[in-house]
């Protein structure tokens, strides 16, 4: 389980009686991001368990832009198949090796205050990362038959969970 401080935001969708390779939607989905030249940005795979310790686990594509973090699953259902996304704030290290302690309330403080710019940029990250899925979608069931999603089913709510 990743060390989250905050769910900021989460967005799914379920394609009805479809099937897609997921490695196929990540492989889009990562040229989409990497065109993109987004500045202190990362890409990688991550394995989240699907329940406990001894479940199977289930790999995410990981976008991550400096604390902040997408997480995003493509994957069947049985007959189905949905693809969602996870933003949520990475706990650093500082915050968790001083987590409850003055110096972590020091530092928790700090990390709260930030300037337009960086809220600017945050943003930013997320419209593009948010975009970039919507394209690899379209780029996927284009032309299978797909209806395309509409205004509502693209939308995502701003603001935690």
């Amino acid at each position: 389980m990743p060390l989250v401080a905050e769910v900021l935001n989460h967005w799914a969708h379920t394609f009805q009686d479809f099937s897609l390779s997921a490695k196929e939607f990540y492989e889009t989905l990562q040229k989409r991001v990497e065109k993109q030249k987004m500045p202190d940005t990362k890409t990688g795979y991550i394995t989240h368990k699907e329940g406990g310790v001894f479940s199977a686990s289930r790999e995410y594509f990981r976008v991550q832009h400096r604390n902040l973090v997408f997480d995003i699953c493509a994957a069947p259902f049985g007959t189905n198949f949905f693809i969602s996304w996870w933003l949520f704030e990475s706990e650093g290290s500082l915050r968790r090796l001083f987590k409850n302690t003055k110096i972590g309330n020091l530092v928790e403080v700090r990390a709260a205050r930030r300037t337009f710019f960086q809220m600017d940029a945050e943003q930013m990250f997320k419209e593009c990362i948010h975009d970039c899925v919507l394209e690899a979608i379209t780029e996927v069931t284009e032309g299978k038959g797909l209806r395309l999603l509409t205004d509502a089913e693209k939308n995502y709510k701003s603001g935690g969970l």
